[in-house]
């Protein structure tokens, strides 16, 4: 009777053992997918910046040349996977996903910038983007 006492005893410990085995993998599994998803939501808070600043600094520029000034520019599709909108209300740049939005104050232009190429260029000191 000892014997088989000891065995259950021992099968217990097995049960119990694997049960916080398993606690601490889910909590280790729930922390890291807290991060990855935070680290995500920063990559999108960053790409949405980063392009927001590019087109204010191409306007920008466009402004402050002599007259004559024409370049094209890339404005990317998507931020790496990332459905946007881009576009220009009373010479604020506003760039939004369907989480972030974030905004600049630009110099004066005429039209509005649109994803991939747009022309910026410089005529009787106006600036005309597309």
């Amino acid at each position: 009777m000892g014997k088989q006492l000891r065995q259950s005893q021992v099968s217990m410990e097995f049960v119990f053992l694997i049960g916080v085995a398993f606690m601490v993998m889910l909590v280790f599994v729930s922390s890291t997918r807290s991060e990855f998803s935070a680290l995500q939501s920063e990559e999108e808070r960053s790409l949405v910046k980063d392009v927001s600043i590019m087109v204010q600094q191409e306007i920008i520029i466009a402004s402050n040349v002599d007259d004559g000034y024409n370049r094209i520019f890339y404005v990317p599709l998507t931020l790496n996977s990332i459905s946007y909108e881009i576009q220009i209300i009373n010479n604020t740049l506003f760039t939004f996903t369907e989480d972030y939005e974030h905004s600049l104050n630009i110099p004066p232009v005429f039209g509005n910038v649109q994803k991939g190429n747009n022309t910026i260029r410089k005529i009787s000191g106006i600036v005309y983007l597309n």
